[in-house]
């Protein structure tokens, strides 16, 4: 449901930037406040249309929920945009039923409006990541059969099938599918005559089979890879473990280590989640019923960030990235894949405040008390209505 005091605000922006009121300012100021108390469904159909093209996807739906008018002349189908809009929130993407073909999402940046997205591919499927509005999908007890699925534009691209006893403790791709540089890469920790080998499959864009490279030894001795989600950072994939170590495996020559200093004050069993933020490389480590213990930059040791100034940060076991926040409200926060209770909307910790909060409550807390999730089937998302090619939509190339 879409909600229009959102959409007023939106829309004064882009009529603020429009045209035919280029000029309205201080020397216009009359003219501004009578059109501002003009109603919106007063608007003659081509100011209409010329506002709509110039909107966002997201600010379009906003418009077109103003009146009946506006419905009937806005056709459903019309894509506005064919960028993703930094100024835009991500959403909290879940269903509470794997059988369902409808998908609930969350937009913290408008008190929480709750979008239905319908999409009959990902009936059955389980979300294993996310990065730039792609999901990274496999088939209900079916590891091994991954595509990608873009739900807002309903681009699917197909992967080749994993071996069929291979078994994966996380997976994730480097960028874009889309992308000529896409690489898919998933870990597991396996057991041959007594000995532990990390096993690691990639595939590049391109691709017709999944490679493969075990790594055993000394070097992967106490190693435990987590079922969190890698993080990608400056062309390496780093695989946190439970005991507070990293494994690194590097994309160019498909080299694999373990970081020589684990970082001991993480190594216990409550999460932690790597996400890049402004070309550094954080860890967001959580405590006992989801105490925050802080949020820490890998550097030669780990220094604690106290303040992620402009940015916000989404973590979850599927998917964790950084974000330029689009308004001062939302900035300096973290948010998770869990909602308050009584209808209090998505959960966030504020850096400033040091407590947990929601946008549509008063309240505070020190931990996850009195909040519901985390989904298994649940995800943040950036929103990207960015229509492809059909050559970008292939995987792998006709002519190979």
């Amino acid at each position: 449901m879409v909600r229009k005091d959102a959409c007023k605000k939106n829309l004064a922006n882009a009529v603020r930037g429009h045209e035919d009121c280029k000029h309205v300012g201080k020397d216009n100021a009359g003219d501004f406040a009578e059109m501002k108390a003009c109603p919106w469904g007063n608007l003659n159909g081509d100011m209409v249309e010329s506002i709509a093209n110039s909107l966002h996807r997201l600010d379009y739906i906003h418009l077109r929920s103003v009146c009946k008018a506006y419905r009937a002349l806005l056709p459903t189908a019309m894509f506005t945009s064919n960028t993703r809009g930094t100024h835009l929130s991500p959403w909290l993407m879940f269903s509470r039923d794997h059988n369902s073909t409808t998908f609930n999402s969350l937009n913290p940046m408008h008190n929480n409006e709750n979008y239905l997205l319908n999409h009959s591919d990902l009936m059955r499927t389980v979300i294993r990541f996310q990065k730039g509005g792609w999901l990274l999908v496999s088939k209900e007890k079916m590891e091994h059969c991954l595509f990608f699925s873009n739900p807002f534009t309903r681009e699917t691209i197909k992967l080749p099938e994993l071996p069929v006893d291979f078994t994966f403790s996380s997976v994730s791709f480097s960028s874009l599918p889309t992308s000529p540089d896409c690489v898919v890469v998933s870990i597991e920790l396996q057991s041959y005559d007594d000995d532990q080998v990390v096993c690691l499959y990639f595939i590049r864009k391109g691709g017709e089979f999944w490679s493969s490279r075990n790594f055993g030894g000394s070097d992967i001795e106490n190693y435990m890879p987590s079922h969190n989600t890698p993080a990608f950072y400056k062309g390496r994939f780093y695989f946190e473990d439970y005991n507070g170590s990293l494994g690194v495996f590097n994309i160019k020559n498909n080299s694999w280590k373990v970081l020589e200093e684990p970082y001991q004050p993480f190594s216990d069993i409550y999460p932690s989640f790597l996400v890049e933020c402004d070309g550094k490389l954080l860890l967001v480590k959580l405590g006992r019923h989801g105490t925050l213990l802080g949020i820490y930059r890998f550097e030669r040791y780990c220094v604690k960030v106290k303040n992620l100034v402009k940015h916000m940060l989404f973590v979850s076991h599927i998917s964790c990235f950084s974000a330029i926040a689009p308004n001062s409200h939302m900035a300096n926060k973290v948010y998770f894949l869990r909602l308050c209770m009584n209808g209090e909307g998505v959960l966030f910790y504020c850096l400033e405040t040091g407590s947990y909060r929601s946008f549509k409550s008063r309240h505070s807390a020190s931990n996850f008390t009195d909040t519901e999730g985390w989904y298994s089937n649940c995800t943040w998302i950036e929103p990207n209505w960015s229509k492809s090619t059909a050559q970008e939509l292939e995987w792998v190339n006709s002519t190979s």
